[in-house]
């Protein structure tokens, strides 16, 4: 038999649980809070956490915790969590597509190690861009931006409203293609300068033959792969600020 503490109980889990839902799922997805070094025990307690300290904040979720609409609202919570996640993501993806990029043209690719976080094995220049665009994402405070979008996100998308739309993930769709340009344009300045100096080195084995000018092509380029690398670091900050803005009016656009 219910009594009025356990209809209490029951208000306030509802309340709680969906909120929940969502925030764990960005935690899961989102660049910083989805490292495999933090223990997932840990996930749900800073999940419940916020749960709890958003809640008094937002409105009444009037939705039984046991209707039918209750599962389809707590998959929609889960979609939105990673969505947001997901979108954050891209930015450390363009960098580990520019490093593999970059690792491939100055001959750096055989020097590969093990990443605990992706399970997969990944360049040194990979890692070095990850590690700089992590530097630099936290120095734009943007793992204080990631909370201000998902608290932002309970007043834009309430939790009782069905915003299940397949043009939102059309939209993430396309937005992704915007990756490949983005590690391209990271990659060019390196990519331009590889090729101007096979071109060089071609022309000079052409017009004399007998000297082996591949023989020494490798250490020249890896060479000034690195150096051209290291004068580009200074620049990957307003690169990183533009990508930045671009994530945050792409979100904006989708939650409006």
């Amino acid at each position: 038999m219910l009594t009025i503490n356990s209809i209490e109980f029951f208000h306030l889990l509802n309340n709680i649980f969906l909120p929940f839902v969502r925030i764990l799922s960005l935690f899961l997805t989102a660049p910083i809070f989805n490292e495999r070094v933090v223990f997932s025990k840990i996930k749900i307690i800073i999940s419940i956490f916020f749960s709890f300290l958003i809640t008094p904040f937002l409105p009444d979720i009037h939705i039984d915790f046991f209707s039918s609409n209750f599962l389809l609202i707590f998959i929609q919570q889960m979609i939105i969590g990673i969505f947001l996640g997901f979108s954050v993501q891209i930015i450390f993806s363009a960098a580990n597509m520019a490093g593999e990029i970059i690792s491939t043209q100055i001959g750096l690719s055989f020097s590969n190690y093990f990443d605990i976080n992706t399970r997969n094995n990944s360049s040194s220049i990979t890692r070095l861009l990850n590690i700089l665009f992590l530097f630099l994402f936290l120095s734009f405070n943007g793992h204080l931006w990631i909370l201000s979008i998902l608290f932002d996100s309970f007043y834009r998308i309430p939790i009782d409203y069905f915003f299940l739309n397949v043009k939102v993930f059309l939209l993430l769709i396309h937005f992704s293609s915007f990756l490949f340009v983005i590690s391209l344009k990271l990659s060019f300045p390196i990519i331009i300068l590889i090729l101007i100096l096979n071109c060089i080195m071609a022309f000079l084995n052409r017009i004399s033959p007998q000297i082996s000018i591949f023989s020494i092509g490798f250490p020249i380029i890896l060479l000034l792969g690195i150096f051209l690398l290291y004068f580009l670091i200074p620049f990957l900050a307003p690169f990183f600020q533009n990508l930045f803005l671009n994530i945050q009016k792409f979100l904006l656009n989708v939650m409006i």
